[in-house]
């Protein structure tokens, strides 16, 4: 039980992202975000990983380790150049350099724990 708690934790966190997107989508001055259509599929991947989470397949750690490097990349870039031209931090991507890197991390050890495991 204790072990699937923190899984439950995040999977709630990625479903609040995806109701995040589905907002901005559709209300796009709620987000000051680049693409309007980048919302709609973030809440997809988002509801994936959320469900993915709970699951955990087996190729889910691969396809979050690619997620994960896309959120430090993009989120990363931006909370930089928010800080660098306005000297503003970037509370929602610092959220999600914290939180993401965290599941991925959480996602190996769990691989590493499951019989059969290679890693």
């Amino acid at each position: 039980m204790f072990r699937e708690t923190p899984f439950r934790i995040f999977a709630t966190l990625f479903a609040g992202a995806a109701i995040y997107h589905a907002v901005a989508f559709f209300y796009p001055a709620v987000s000051d975000e680049r693409s309007h259509w980048r919302h709609a599929a973030f809440c997809g991947i988002d509801l994936v990983c959320a469900w993915c989470l709970i699951k955990r397949p087996k190729w889910f750690v691969v396809a979050f380790l690619l997620l994960t490097f896309e959120a430090i990349w993009g989120h990363g870039k931006h909370a930089w150049l928010l800080w660098h031209m306005q000297s503003r931090i970037d509370w929602l991507s610092l959220a999600v350099l914290i939180v993401v890197p965290l599941a991925m991390a959480l996602l190996v050890k769990d691989a590493r724990r499951q019989p059969g495991s290679s890693a």
